[in-house]
């Protein structure tokens, strides 16, 4: 992240001068294999919750248990109040793919979620990502600027639906023929790439981060660059066993009463726990 006036890191980094959101211990590089949720940061406004793998971030009906929002809601009943883009995601400021684990920020309070609605739109929300990539994507993009194959860097694009129930999409580039004028573009920056591996398998680690998000953005910009997402059942052909290695380590917001600039960033998960 740049720092941006009064920023401040929590946890595993710096701490500067003025009021800190209540911040709890125990988030370690072990939450890549807990079960549950736990609250990570919270003020009266908001609260910053790291999700596990296999929880789906927000209900697709009325009364749906076993979600993200519904277990925050069992413990804050009175955010159920606040009302989100869709009814039933109450103050849901943004989502996670079920596969992925890490930061999501929920508002406690309909000023908060008004706030960071407007904040959204104006790029103002900053998510960053730890990826872990090997295998054979499930396709290759046909027409991507010739820029985009030096990495790091950034990688942007129009999305489309793609395969049977629309499950999957595919980055439409400005040299594609679907590619429309009047069309949203989405970005990916990479910001740094380098070798790693998982239970020695070699495998290239991705930091990446974005601002407006797009569903399976940054698993659809990586498969489309050639390096898909390890467990990744969508977009690699292998290794698609065990949990999804994309991990939501980073967000960077103005806090809605204070203003000032907070900034969050887990560290790597530990591929040495399984």
């Amino acid at each position: 992240y740049q720092n941006t006036g009064r920023e401040r890191y929590h946890d595993f980094y710096r701490t500067c001068s003025g009021p800190v959101p209540q911040s709890y211990p125990g988030i370690d590089r072990r939450y890549c294999t807990m079960n549950d949720p736990v609250i990570h940061a919270e003020t009266d406004e908001w609260a910053l919750v790291v999700k596990p793998h296999g929880m789906p971030t927000a209900p697709v009906s009325d009364g749906e248990e076993g979600t993200l929002l519904a277990w925050f809601l069992n413990r804050y009943p009175r955010a159920a109040e606040v009302s989100g883009r869709k009814r039933i995601e109450c103050g849901l400021v943004h989502r996670l793919d079920t596969a992925t684990a890490g930061l999501v920020l929920i508002a406690k309070t309909q000023r908060a979620m008004d706030y960071f609605r407007v904040l959204q739109e104006r790029d103002g929300i900053e998510k960053r990502y730890t990826s872990y990539c090997a295998g054979k994507p499930s396709f290759i993009a046909e027409n991507p600027p010739e820029s985009y194959r030096t990495l790091p860097g950034r990688v942007s694009s129009q999305f489309r639906a793609w395969g049977p129930g629309r499950r999957e999409v595919r980055p439409v580039f400005p040299e594609d023929r679907r590619y429309r004028t009047d069309g949203t573009e989405y970005t990916t920056t990479i910001l740094s790439s380098e070798e790693g591996s998982i239970d020695t398998r070699p495998c290239s680690v991705f930091e990446c981060s974005l601002t407006r998000g797009f569903r399976h953005q940054v698993r659809a910009h990586l498969c489309a660059l050639g390096h898909p997402i390890i467990g990744d059942t969508l977009y690699n052909r292998d290794f698609t066993t065990g949990p999804m290695h994309l991990y939501a380590t980073g967000i960077s917001f103005s806090d809605p009463e204070s203003r000032v600039q907070e900034s969050f960033l887990l560290p790597q998960p530990d591929k040495t726990i399984r």
